[in-house]
């Protein structure tokens, strides 16, 4: 039997970093799909509400409800059409699976990020068939996991590493303004050098 006896150390530290920065990336992604499906949700809850309240009153209450210059009719129509393509556009996008999707992403890179950093821990040379487990993990987690989009991948990477310098500064410094910060950091980022 073969064994590998060399530290596995550094690349441990990698797919620490990596796990860390995937685990911010899939939760902000898991928010936001979240949050647009909550909007969306709500949005086909309002107008079949509307709908609803404007088709089952009485006539005059149903005038009421119905925009000024409109006819009843012709805003009952309107509304259902909305309504219609609301629900379209809910099947269409799929932000609940997507929001889902990321959180089962996410957890798995947590599971990795965790165990890297107890295994980490010890300090002493970390022989592969230690890790065995760990990377097994990662390269499921990569596989069964769900892509982030190159389109997001950098804004994401970016969102990380600021959050990162934000809570090493706010460890030092617990009343500074994470607004200023941002600001300050932004600043500092962007602005031309005057050579």
């Amino acid at each position: 039997m073969d064994t590998d006896c060399s530290d596995f150390t550094e690349e441990l530290q990698r797919i620490a970093r990596v796990s860390d920065m995937l685990v911010s990336a899939h939760a902000n992604l898991r928010d936001r799909y979240s949050l647009w499906a909550t909007l969306l949700d709500l949005s086909i809850l309002a107008s079949s509400t509307w709908l609803v309240a404007v088709v089952f009153v009485e006539p005059k209450i149903g005038a009421r409800l119905t925009p000024p210059g409109i006819d009843s009719q012709l805003w009952v129509g309107l509304l259902s059409i909305l309504t219609f393509f609301l629900s379209i556009a809910q099947l269409r996008v799929d932000w609940k699976g997507r929001s889902d999707a990321h959180k089962r992403s996410f957890e798995l890179y947590s599971e990795v990020k965790g165990d890297c950093g107890q295994v980490l821990g010890s300090g002493v040379p970390i022989p592969r068939q230690n890790c065995e487990r760990l990377l097994t993990l990662y390269d499921m987690a990569t596989k069964v996991g769900t892509v982030i989009p190159g389109s997001e991948f950098l804004r994401q990477k970016r969102r990380h590493l600021q959050k990162v310098e934000i809570s090493k500064y706010i460890s030092q410094h617990p009343s500074a303004s994470i607004l200023l910060l941002r600001i300050r950091m932004w600043w500092r980022d962007n602005r031309v050098s005057s050579r």
